[in-house]
């Protein structure tokens, strides 16, 4: 048996989450940030009135895996990283790894090789930021065209699969959440479309938040007596 959810940004506007609930809705995946632009700005409210529904939350970043160009700012890995954990305040996270369409990745001046290697440096950066492993949101031709390595397969899969049954890319065996409709399956009280996602179990939200690793300070070497000694007295036979 799955349990039913859905993801929304300020795109949604105002949401009545306790109406939510009631209908049967169970977690709620909210927009915290886009690329290296601002902060979506109903993240926290939407955070806090979710919660307070009583509905399990995760915050997904929709990232900008691009090579940097000298021009524009934010674009490494670590600073969208960083970005994505000072915003999400400790809740469990989702990369959102859907763009560039790969169609445009020339454009953009991006490779499968190089998508590979940014956002697995954003994963690892997120988790030594948070001491979790984070949730991956892809489509299926975005992760076959990417050639996603095996490495990747240790993050929790989030699929965007339109049919009867979730399509599952290499180098993943299963999925955690199904995202079933891309806002042609329900909508908000109000009308607003929205997306819809399924999760097997709340199992993801069970698991114990671990803190960060935390950088020993390194301690400065210490001189003995007689080799402060030596050293004075050997300055005069320079």
């Amino acid at each position: 048996m799955t349990v039913k959810g859905i993801d929304v940004s300020v795109i949604q506007g105002n949401i009545d989450y306790d109406k939510l609930k009631s209908d049967g809705i169970e977690f709620v995946i909210v927009r915290c940030a886009v690329g290296n632009q601002s902060i979506d700005k109903l993240y926290e409210s939407n955070i806090a009135k979710a919660k307070a529904a009583g509905l399990k939350v995760m915050a997904y970043h929709f990232v900008f895996p691009l090579p940097e160009d000298g021009v524009h700012n934010g674009r490494k890995p670590e600073e969208q990283a960083k970005k994505h954990f000072d915003a999400a305040k400790g809740e469990l996270a989702a990369c959102d790894l859907e763009w560039p369409a790969v169609q445009d990745w020339k454009k953009w001046g991006c490779t499968g090789s190089q998508i590979n290697k940014w956002a697995l440096d954003y994963l690892k950066e997120y988790e030594r930021l948070s001491g979790q492993k984070m949730v991956l949101y892809t489509y299926p031709s975005f992760a076959e065209s990417a050639k996603l390595s095996k490495e990747f397969a240790s993050y929790p899969l989030w699929i965007a699969s339109y049919q009867a049954k979730p399509w599952v890319p290499k180098p993943w065996t299963d999925w955690v959440i199904w995202q079933t409709g891309g806002g042609n399956l329900l909508k908000l009280p109000g009308g607003m479309p929205v997306d819809t996602n399924v999760a097997k179990d709340l199992s993801l939200w069970d698991e114990p938040k671990l803190e960060p690793p935390k950088e020993e300070p390194v301690e400065p070497v210490k001189q003995n007596v007689f080799s402060k000694v030596t050293n004075f007295f050997g300055s005069f036979w320079k």
